[in-house]
């Protein structure tokens, strides 16, 4: 079964909350929830006061994507505002093993991303402590950028160094619904909807998400 996980970065933050209702209706498998400090990426998103009224109105699970260089320090924090999943940066830390081990401990499932040109290969050893795996299309920090082709050979790669181990493949950013399709034809299960599936302005919320399930029922 293919996912789709909306970005909450991409959504009117003014009509949030209203927004968070109306995906939890639609049945979304997860809430994407960007955390940028202003220093992996030039950016900042979503702190632990808005986390907590997501966690508050939110039905669906959180997936708290971590761009920070210290990972290790939110872990506790993040699993008492009631992530679910908690995503850290391959790059960000020295110590992959040690983290998926503090992150289980807290409760949640953990989970990796990679940047684009970061080879999957790294995750080898890894992959049976995850849950999910997000690669980055595009440069992590900012929506609205264009998908990297080159992802869709890190998603076959990725995919056969998973095999038969219970890791979902997720792709962050870029991806319009044609793309989306490609990526899962690859591999992927889960796509981060963003500006150019879910929250394509030229269309309603509920018709982007119905198109999107039609396109998947003929993958």
């Amino acid at each position: 079964m293919y996912h789709i996980s909306p970005s909450l970065l991409c959504a009117d933050q003014i009509e949030l909350k209203q927004t968070i209702m109306d995906l939890d209706k639609m049945g979304i498998d997860w809430f994407h929830i960007d955390v940028m400090d202003g220093c992996f990426v030039p950016n900042f998103a979503f702190g632990t006061d808005i986390i907590r009224a997501v966690r508050g109105i939110a039905e669906a699970p959180l997936y708290a994507h971590m761009m920070s260089v210290h990972p290790m320090d939110f872990v506790k924090p993040f699993a008492e505002l009631g992530a679910d999943y908690y995503c850290f940066h391959y790059e960000t830390t020295a110590n992959p093993f040690r983290l998926c081990q503090q992150i289980q401990d807290n409760g949640m499932k953990a989970a990796a991303a990679l940047n684009p040109s970061t080879p999957v290969e790294v995750l080898g050893d890894l992959l049976p402590y995850l849950s999910c795996v997000t690669l980055m299309a595009i440069e992590p920090g900012f929506s609205g950028q264009r998908f990297l082709p080159h992802t869709y050979e890190k998603i076959r790669r990725l995919r056969s160094l998973i095999g038969e181990k219970p890791v979902r493949i997720e792709v962050d950013g870029g991806a319009d619904i044609p793309i989306s399709m490609k990526c899962m034809e690859c591999g992927a299960d889960v796509i981060v909807g963003g500006y150019f599936t879910l929250f394509d302005k030229n269309e309603s919320l509920r018709n982007n998400y119905r198109a999107y399930r039609k396109a998947q029922r003929e993958v």
